[in-house]
């Protein structure tokens, strides 16, 4: 029973990280109709961003400098700042790099076909990847961790260790997405929103600024990213390659859950989470095949479900 409750708990930590990057896909997929796979990618560089901010020179990474933090000493005040600070700063930085990629990339592509639009957040990725290898290099980078991380800082229960930092990240979690929720049940921006989701053609003749809510929604999208990779920098070193397999986890947590579904964000993340602690251990699955224990959560989701555990049945009109 011990071993049981440990592993998961180990799974819970992995399906915050998950539902938190899913959310951000289910707010694009919400407001679009597509699925952005430059999410992780545009949340990697903020969490770069982030490390920069609070990172004296010199000071990052496992014996490498950090490019970006003799500009950030010189030009940024206080720095380096402290970690909550500089993981805020990532968010602003996220928040900003969204709203530019909907305003001056995925906006002209209006009327486009949906497979130029998919297409085009391939290339992003491709793009912000490159880009985050050259300016930060390929080294692995460590970010300490928001939360308490001591040998010593975890809670007993049954046994088994529940550590600071996972309850810490279900505690940001949770405060996310009832924030997200307030803003869009109990706000202007957030009836735009749902009205953009629910008929955009109808929304923008009754003079909702399509334009501008979108902005907004892919901003927070790409806030909340930002807020993922922070969090998983804390425990896992940070590396161009680190958000692309967090990437493919959240592309199944938000498939289980239902890609326009905020609740089945985190609700696939915390089912992949446990999938992947609890199925090598007592399945035999090898460690190099974690990836398949949820990948078959998803397909058995999609076979019970098609449109996931909570998503939306679409109503045909005849």
């Amino acid at each position: 029973m011990e071993l049981f409750l440990q592993r998961c708990f180990d799974g819970m930590f992995n399906g915050a990280i998950y539902a938190s990057l899913a959310l951000a896909i289910v707010m694009i997929y919400r407001s679009t109709g597509l699925l952005n796979f430059a999410q992780g990618e545009m949340a990697m560089m903020s969490g770069y961003v982030a490390l920069v901010l609070l990172s004296a020179p010199g000071s990052a990474g496992f014996g490498f400098s950090l490019n970006g933090t003799e500009w950030a000493q010189e030009w940024v005040p206080f720095h380096p700042w402290p970690v909550w600070v500089a993981i805020l700063g990532g968010v602003v930085f996220g928040g900003l790099l969204g709203a530019a990629v909907e305003r001056f990339i995925m906006r002209p592509l209006e009327g486009k076909s949906t497979l130029s639009q998919v297409n085009v957040t391939i290339g992003m990725l491709i793009l912000l990847n490159g880009l985050t290898l050259w300016i930060w290099g390929p080294f692995a980078r460590s970010f300490p961790s928001p939360f308490p991380n001591e040998i010593n800082d975890f809670v007993s229960i049954g046994g088994a260790r529940l550590r600071h930092t996972t309850i810490g990240v279900w505690i940001v979690l949770l405060v996310v997405i009832v924030g997200l929720g307030f803003l869009l049940q109990n706000t202007k921006t957030g009836l735009a929103f749902r009205a953009i989701t629910s008929n955009r053609d109808g929304a923008a003749l009754v003079g909702v600024p399509v334009g501008r809510t979108l902005t907004i929604g892919w901003a927070i999208a790409a806030g909340i990213g930002a807020l993922s990779a922070a969090l998983v920098g804390g425990t896992i070193v940070l590396e161009p390659l680190t958000m692309i397999k967090i990437l493919i986890y959240a592309l199944a947590a938000a498939t289980i859950g239902g890609l326009d579904s905020p609740l089945g964000a985190i609700v696939g993340g915390f089912i992949v989470g446990l999938a992947q602690a609890l199925a090598p251990g007592y399945l035999g699955i090898p460690t190099e095949l974690s990836l398949l224990p949820p990948l078959a959560a998803m397909v058995l989701a999609l076979v019970l479900r098609p449109h996931g555990l909570f998503g939306t049945v679409p109503v045909s009109r005849v």
